[in-house]
This record gives structure tokens, sequence and C-alpha cells, in this order.
């Protein structure tokens, strides 16, 4: 039901289903069928097909009889005969399968201006880390304000791989960057448990890139009142899209963007308890503090409203937050790791 609420209708015809563990059921789709025909009779279109030619059935028994050959299991001439049919009806289903796909189906590209409730979800978890580290030119504010015109911190990203995380536990490297102190993420890398500390794996959390910081000297005169504007416009967007995720797509209950806040007030508090002459880190607290609190006062207005979002609206508040420079440096690496992902898990299936 979720594949089909993020897919647009063009896809429905390179819809296939497949089953395991068929030969209980004669290899057949079994009492499963009517139960997915209910769901498809349910889908606002009816034009999914669920016929012989779409529907493959494979079984693994013969899998688990060449792992008990290999551990000198005895079976009977019967036995052995309902495994060889298994791996023969798995194989002819693979070959029909394959077949299917090269003659039947053609090539679905996700249109970038298809537009969908599920889509938008996704777009926007993807934007949470973005937006909320691009907050943080908060920095750069307090740099102005000490009168320090001509210099400012920039972040920049670098995607990690598939096992990359963060642990909630563990204690961050601090590294002072001018007046300003920074924690820098170190990364934990996951196997069943963590290989780079002993925490339990509920502790850690993925990450799809690393964030380094370095110094530029391109300051405007303007830029204190730019930076202003620009944190008053994305803590009024991040509450908007904040209310879609809780009230239009029910896929939290939590509000990820606050929870973000209130953690880089955490560790701003701990580098303060930690760096005594972090001054401006200080200063740092107040603020996040204050756009906190701001960022409540945009929710409680839009939820007063108890506004409907219209997709299309939706679509182009993100397009506005991915033109910011910071917000979308960070979205091209997230990019960059989706697409080294894919190519680490694809295969290409050569013709014999």
């Amino acid at each position: 039901m979720q594949l089909f609420s993020f897919l647009a209708p063009t896809a429905q015809r390179n819809v296939i289903f497949c089953f395991t563990n068929a030969r209980s059921t004669f290899y057949t789709p079994g009492n499963t069928a009517p139960l997915l025909k209910t769901m498809l009779a349910s889908l606002s279109t009816n034009d999914i097909s669920f016929k012989k030619e779409n529907t493959f059935c494979f079984d693994s028994e013969s899998f688990r009889y060449l792992g008990a050959l290999r551990n000198e299991i005895e079976f009977t001439n019967d036995e052995k005969q309902e495994y060889q049919m298994s791996w023969s009806t798995s194989v002819k289903e693979s070959d029909r399968l394959i077949n299917y796909i090269e003659k039947k189906l053609t090539v679905y590209h996700i249109d970038n201006g298809w537009q969908s409730i599920k889509h938008a979800q996704f777009e926007i978890s993807y934007m949470i880390r973005p937006i909320l580290e691009t907050i943080n030119i908060l920095r750069n504010f307090l740099l102005c304000k000490s009168d320090q015109t001509n210099q400012c911190i920039e972040l920049y990203s670098r995607p990690l791989h598939l096992t990359a995380t963060r642990c909630r536990s563990c204690k961050e490297e601090i590294k002072e960057m001018g007046k300003f102190y920074i924690f820098f993420t170190d990364v934990h890398e996951i196997h069943n448990e963590c290989i780079t500390c002993p925490c339990p794996v509920d502790k850690h959390v993925p990450i799809d890139y690393t964030l380094n910081y370095r110094w530029s000297n391109t300051t405007s005169m303007d830029y204190r009142n730019k930076t202003s504007d620009t944190l008053n416009r994305l803590c009024q967007m991040s509450a908007q899209l904040a209310y879609f995720l809780i009230h239009t797509t029910c896929s939290t209950k939590h509000d990820p963007f606050w929870d973000g806040l209130q953690e880089m007030i955490i560790e701003e508090t701990c580098i303060c308890e930690i760096q005594k002459s972090a001054n401006l880190n200080n200063e740092l607290v107040l603020e996040l503090s204050k756009l906190k609190d701001q960022y409540e006062e945009y929710k409680r207005k839009i939820e007063s409203k108890e506004s409907t979002f219209d997709l299309p609206a939706l679509y182009e508040l993100m397009k506005v937050i991915k033109e910011y420079p910071t917000v979308r440096e960070q979205l091209t690496t997230v990019k960059k790791r989706q697409r080294m992902l894919i190519e680490q898990h694809e295969y290409g299936i050569h013709k014999i």
C-alpha cells in the first residue's frame, strides 16, 4: 500500500508479484491471492494486473536440502525427488521472471515533477539534518555581533558508507574554530554490533555524511541581516514541514526539528561545561533557546489554524528550502551517498 502511494500511476504496468516457500501451496499464491486481490481492489486505481503472467512462485526447500547434505543428513528417495522438483520449479520461475522483465517491462523513471504524500515524506526526511545544520549558522551571526565581520564558518560534507552511525553515548572530539568550540562526529561502524565502541546498537543512529568546517573571509557588511532573515525563514518553514509529517502523513508523533534543536542546545551546553572559556558557545546556547521558543510559537500558530497541506504548495516550500546554499550542498552529498549504495548493490544481468 505504501509503495503504491509513492509511485506514479505509470509505474503500475511494471508491478510484479513474487511468492516464496511455495511448495506448501503447490507452487501457487495460495490463500494469499484473495487477500491480495481485496487489497488491490481497495486502492483508488484498479489498473494493477495480478495474473499468471506477472506472478512468480519460488521455493527455498532445495537450499535447505543442500545445506543438510553438507552436514551428512540422509534422505529417502521420495524426499530427494521433492527437493529436486523444488529446485527445478524455482529455476523455471526464475527464467520466466527474467524473460518477463526483459520483454514485457519498460524502464520506469520517477519523474521529477511527480508529487505524492509518501514521496514528500521521504524528501523531508532527507532534509531534516541539512536544515538543522544550516540553522547553526547562528555561529556566524554571533561572530558578526562580536565585530569579526570579515570571518565566517563554512561547512562542507562528505558521504559515508552504508554501516556508518553516530553513537549517542560516546563522547565526541571537541575542536576549536576561532572563538568557537565544535563537536566533531566520530563515525562508528555497525556489523550486528558496533566495532568502534561497546555501547548497545540502539544507542547508535545512522548518518549519511560527516561535516567539516573551514574559515571564509567573504562575509559582506550586510551578512548579519541576511543571516537573521535566513534563520527566521528556516524556522518558520521547518514548523510547516513538521506539521505536515505529524498531522498529514501521520508518520511520526515526534517533531524531528524540535528534537534536533533540543539536541543542539544540549551539545552546546556540554561544550560549555567542558570548555570554561567557550564564551561564544554560551551565547550560542542562549540564541538557540530563543530560536526554539520562536519555532514553538510558529508551530502553535499553524496548529491553531488546523492547516491542511496542498501538495503543490508543499513542494514549492521544499524547493525554496533546497535553494539555500548550505542546505543544497548537504543534500547533494546525501544523493551521492544514495548513488554509492545503489552501485554497491547493483548487479547487471548479462545474456548468455
